[in-house]
């Protein structure tokens, strides 16, 4: 191929990060902040069913958080990239300190709940801020490494944050988990203000619908954005099945053996140069396409349940490419606008994968759960013929993207 994502630089190691004073500081402060928050929302859910006796409570926890976070990536959106980044950042940081010391204080359920719901637009601005500041700051070999690191922060924050943070909760109760959550955004933020300052960039607001226009007018970012709804689809697919699945000690298993496989393919892939090429990535989506087929047939096929933990791990393990989608975002979008675009792409995956999962879901109670796998890989296979990957235009850059606005 002679496109641009073939001619590359190799992409480095991770010890590379860590040298990069923009890189590791934020891949440090992003380690913490998910080990803190996947602690403290395991209180939160704890505290929200403790106090209601049902359900509802941690299902309420976990609703309030998608609606402010929508809206941030939306309306708001085009808010993200007028203050300088790091500002931004540090701000972030502290303002999901001071939301989690609310049901700190009065640990009842409206607390909690207002607090997971405000913290949820936290971490999409952070998010999307975050690799804005990649985007403009960290070259581009270095970033697929960073966005490996930071995705398999998240995986691991969550299995080792909500173990930790749930026993805590239970031994010594919700405050002391909230207060350790507390701490971790007051330390990200200690760590966020030594990122360098930087060349500062006026940038103007632009509409909240400037991010949909950016993606929509460059063919390769709106092939990437219809690869990754079509992953998002069907992300959460492993574990709402898994219950239906497996009983007994296996359901754990298979519960988190989809997060596993993720949290392995993006420590060893991320320092992977072909993740950064669109080869690589559509490749990696088919794949995932094949191992969702795969799943559906050995669960028609009552496979024993060693095969479906082996099947959702390589579920998970496909839907690690999503660090090369954010790696060609962060290259070809407008470096001024990035806050605004990584924003749309969350606001789109929250309402995608909220949707799917509905889908999906009443797909395998009233058809069975070998339906609702075998649905979602046809369904991705589907996406990829519709984009005609080999089709586009990937020397196209950044240029391309500008001219929409």
């Amino acid at each position: 191929m002679t496109d641009a994502d073939e001619r590359l630089a190799p992409t480095p190691g991770y010890l590379a990060l860590f040298r990069h004073p923009v890189a590791s500081r934020l891949v440090t402060a992003r380690g913490i902040s998910e080990l803190g928050d996947f602690v403290g929302l395991a209180a939160l859910l704890l505290l929200a069913y403790d106090q209601t006796q049902s359900v509802l409570g941690p299902a309420a926890v976990y609703a309030a958080r998608a609606l402010p976070a929508l809206l941030v990536a939306t309306v708001f959106s085009g808010w993200l990239d007028v203050p300088a980044r790091r500002t931004l950042l540090v701000w972030l940081s502290v303002a999901g300190a001071v939301l989690i010391a609310v049901p700190l204080a009065v640990p009842r359920p409206v607390p909690a709940i207002v607090a997971a719901g405000l913290l949820g637009a936290v971490r999409a601005a952070y998010s999307s801020v975050n690799v804005a500041v990649a985007a403009e700051a960290v070259d581009a070999p270095l970033r697929l490494p960073l966005f490996g690191l930071s995705a398999f922060a998240n995986q691991v924050g969550q299995v080792t944050g909500l173990l930790a943070g749930a026993s805590i909760t239970v031994a010594l109760g919700p405050r002391v988990a909230l207060l350790i959550d507390l701490v971790s955004f007051l330390v990200a933020a200690v760590v966020l203000a030594g990122l360098p300052t930087g060349q500062q960039r006026h940038r103007g607001r632009p509409p909240a619908t400037a991010g949909v226009r950016t993606i929509a007018g460059h063919p390769v970012l709106r092939g990437i954005a219809l690869l990754t709804l079509g992953t998002v689809l069907s992300g959460a697919l492993p574990e709402t099945l898994a219950p239906d699945l497996a009983d007994g000690g296996w359901r754990p298993v298979v519960l988190a053996s989809s997060a596993l496989g993720g949290a392995i393919f993006v420590l060893v892939v991320g320092r992977c140069a072909w993740l950064s090429r669109l080869a690589g990535q559509v490749a990696m989506v088919a794949a995932l396409a094949g191992a969702l087929v795969l799943a559906g047939v050995l669960v028609a096929a009552h496979a024993p349940v060693w095969a479906l933990a082996c099947a959702n791990a390589l579920i998970g393990a496909g839907g690690g490419w999503l660090i090369g989608a954010q790696a060609t975002f962060a290259r070809l979008a407008p470096v001024e606008r990035m806050g605004q675009v990584e924003a749309t792409i969350v606001a789109a995956n929250i309402v995608v994968a909220g949707c799917g999962i509905f889908v999906l879901g009443s797909t395998a109670a009233l058809f069975g759960p070998a339906v609702a796998y075998l649905l979602a890989g046809v369904v991705l296979l589907v996406v990829v013929l519709l984009t005609r990957p080999d089709r586009l235009p990937v020397d196209a850059g950044p240029q391309a993207a500008r001219s929409a606005h």
